[in-house]
């Protein structure tokens, strides 16, 4: 235990370009600065307690814990961290009467974690009256959907367990196997017509219908934004109260704004940013609409429809409306690790991602960090962190998009191979753009 401080010493901090590591070096962009033990002690305070004052008799206190130390020591200390941090200095903000508060929002990492309520276990049945390829094709449609829009606070029994009992299981004896919370069945309402659905969500421990409802349209996509509302508003304790959204319209926008950025198109981008505009509009104060508006300007920088520097600055805005929100959120940082690593902070990216990846084990985590690798022109690792975000998510264009732009770095001829193959749309990303967006 550091007595200085009152704090485990291997804590570190991210905050807007720097770094500070458990060592108690400084860094930014890449660069170390030295701080001083005294000035090291009042910033590990400040950036432990980012967002509430500190009080000065607080900091006197506990860094001058056996001396007769005066304001004017602190007044030092803040003077000099104030001019280590040069154009951000202030990050540090006087409270005239009662001490010090630290206004940049800060991610904290290496923290213990606490325990959490284990998240919902939902079981997507295969669909009836369905051809059994078609079915199992939209049962992983249905999985993929609400493992990208939930996260963690979902768990999702994978297909893959459900197919070792085979098409014609009965229900009632699938669900008493996988042991699941909920689960949804439904069928087809025109034999092998995918296009129209019924859906049931279902209690396991009593076999309750908790909701019953006719989805699908002409867009499976549309389709599968309606399923991911009803998910979010029937399903008992999957949004808690204090990160969820307050505003069930404002839920819905985001997730048809998810549907949209999943399609990684022009258009669709352009759609998915009209509805987590109007989402904002509801109700600014959920993350993952911030996260999402984030992707938008990353997926127009990675179709090469805006200039890359404006979609960072964009993104970055967005993320660092994010963090006050929901700081410890793996959805928030990985975001935060990609630009950190675009802006040339290789090494605070790393530690970034590193937390990410120990913490969850996500599609869009290894997407970013394999764009991160390639933009470091380490292709081997992306591309494996690419097999690993396909391995969740088969269908997702942006990790094909990027495979195809990564073998063009090898053979033009498989890239080509891979485009048709992969792709299989006239929305495909660009193949003539440059390795690196920055």
């Amino acid at each position: 235990m550091d007595s200085a401080t009152d704090q485990p010493p291997f804590r570190s901090f991210v905050f807007d370009r720097w770094l500070l590591q458990s060592d108690g070096t400084l860094m930014r962009d890449g660069h170390g600065v030295h701080v001083p033990p005294k000035e090291l002690n009042v910033l590990r305070l400040l950036l432990g307690s980012a967002g509430t004052v500190i009080s000065k008799d607080h900091l006197l206190d506990t860094v001058w814990p056996d001396a007769d130390a005066t304001e004017e020591s602190l007044t030092r200390c803040i003077y000099a961290l104030r001019k280590l941090l040069k154009d951000n200095k202030d990050f540090i903000a006087t409270v005239y009467g009662q001490g010090y508060r630290f206004t940049c929002p800060v991610v904290e990492l290496d923290v213990p974690s606490q325990t959490r309520t284990e998240a919902p276990l939902l079981a997507v049945l295969p669909f009836r009256n369905l051809h059994e390829s078609a079915a199992l094709d939209l049962q992983d449609a249905m999985i993929r959907q609400l493992t990208t829009a939930f996260g963690e606070a979902l768990r999702v029994v994978p297909s893959g367990l459900m197919a070792a009992y085979g098409q014609l299981t009965d229900a009632r004896y699938l669900v008493e196997r996988l042991k699941p919370d909920f689960y949804l069945s439904g069928r087809c309402t025109l034999r092998d017509d995918p296009s129209q659905w019924s859906i049931e969500l279902i209690r396991s421990s009593d076999h309750v219908l908790l909701h019953g409802q006719r989805l699908g349209g002409v867009d499976l996509g549309e389709g599968l934004g309606e399923l991911t509302c009803l998910v979010a508003q029937r399903l008992p304790g999957l949004r808690p109260a204090e990160t969820g959204c307050a505003s069930y319209p404002a839920l819905v926008a985001y997730l048809n704004g998810l549907c949209s950025v999943e399609r990684h198109t022009p258009q669709s981008l352009r759609d998915a940013l009209v509805q987590f505009r109007y989402s904002l509009q509801l109700d600014d104060r959920y993350a993952p609409v911030w996260c999402g508006v984030a992707d938008v300007w990353l997926g127009q920088a990675m179709l090469g429809l805006c200039e890359p520097g404006r979609a960072m600055d964009e993104a970055h805005l967005a993320i660092s409306r994010a963090l006050p929100l929901d700081p410890g959120s793996t959805q928030t940082i990985a975001r935060l690790a990609l630009l950190t690593s675009l802006r040339g902070c290789e090494e605070a990216a790393q530690v970034l991602f590193q937390r990410c990846l120990s913490s969850a084990d996500q599609a869009d985590v290894h997407y970013f960090h394999a764009w991160h690798h390639w933009y470091w022109q380490r292709n081997d690792l992306a591309l494996q962190s690419l097999d690993k975000c396909l391995s969740h998510d088969a269908n997702c264009k942006r990790a094909q998009s990027l495979r195809v732009r990564l073998a063009l770095a090898g053979d033009p001829r498989e890239a080509v191979m891979m485009h048709r193959a992969k792709q299989g749309t006239r929305h495909a990303a660009p193949l003539d753009s440059g390795r690196r967006l920055a």
